[in-house]
């Protein structure tokens, strides 16, 4: 029977119903709520663990090859100014240290290690074990029978309160690793696009690298504007594979957020 079902047999009981189930139907029915909401909730984790996993081989596949390819190449060169490209978006801080290039690099040595230790690209659990700890069932409490078999109707609509607030917490359990599952498949889409553009990027250093050397200064605008282009891809591909995709309450965190949101805008810009 649904919750709402046993509502009513409370409901009727509440209000001297004779032909209204017993306590102990009740917490039959109660427990076999439970039940139901434990698969419910089992198959929502599940799913969304199974997206997080494409979501982290997506994402180290991209940090131990294109991003390690990316800072190798861009170490080499000399004098980089980003005032030159300030018409892109996210690289002004980029003029004022080298740290955040130290960072991608250290991301991409701990993906390789990730697939060397793994001796393949494997889900490393970057959000899936976050949802082990939130996909708990709500615990939900039957009646105490008395000795006669009856139960007291202070009781009766105490169990009927806390059956809907069951509900609705496993409504809204539900609903969140929806969310979740939703949001790794718009985060694992937006970095496989944007890792397109990051290969031609890569191949148009290459290429400007053997034409005209290592040193900014003696690059065209379009060449430094190309060289930018592809450091604002790997800025946003390195914020969408931080470690950290969920927060403990398996909501996403808000870093994630803008950047799916800057990668979005990115992607409509560049178009096809």
């Amino acid at each position: 029977m649904s919750i709402s079902f046993i509502l009513r047999m409370i409901a009727g009981a509440v209000s001297g119903n004779s032909n209204s189930a017993r306590p102990e139907s009740i917490n039959g029915e109660v427990e076999r709520a439970r039940r139901r909401a434990m698969k419910r909730i089992n198959r929502a984790k599940v799913r969304a663990q199974d997206e997080l996993g494409e979501l982290d081989r997506v994402r180290i596949t991209l940090m131990s090859g294109d991003m390690k390819k990316f800072t190798s190449l861009f170490s080499q060169l000399k004098n980089v100014d980003f005032h030159d490209c300030d018409t892109l978006a996210g690289l002004e801080h980029f003029n004022k240290e080298r740290k955040n290039w130290r960072e991608m690099e250290k991301l991409s040595a701990k993906a390789m290690s990730v697939v060397t230790l793994a001796g393949a690209v494997d889900a490393v659990g970057f959000g899936a074990g976050v949802l082990d700890q939130y996909a708990k069932v709500p615990e939900i409490k039957g009646l105490d029978i008395k000795a006669d078999g009856t139960e007291d109707v202070n009781a009766l609509k105490d169990m009927s309160a806390r059956l809907q607030e069951f509900q609705k917490e496993v409504k809204d359990m539900c609903i969140r690793m929806q969310a979740v599952r939703h949001e790794a498949r718009k985060t694992e889409d937006a970095l496989l696009d944007l890792s397109d553009y990051f290969e031609d990027g890569i191949e148009d250093i290459k290429s400007i690298q053997s034409d005209a050397g290592n040193d900014w200064t003696k690059y065209t605008p379009a060449q430094k504007i190309l060289i930018g282009r592809t450091a604002q891809i790997a800025r946003l591909i390195r914020a969408l594979s931080e470690v950290r995709f969920l927060n403990d309450d398996a909501t996403l965190r808000p870093e994630i957020h803008e950047s799916i949101e800057a990668a979005e805008e990115l992607l409509d810009e560049l178009g096809a």
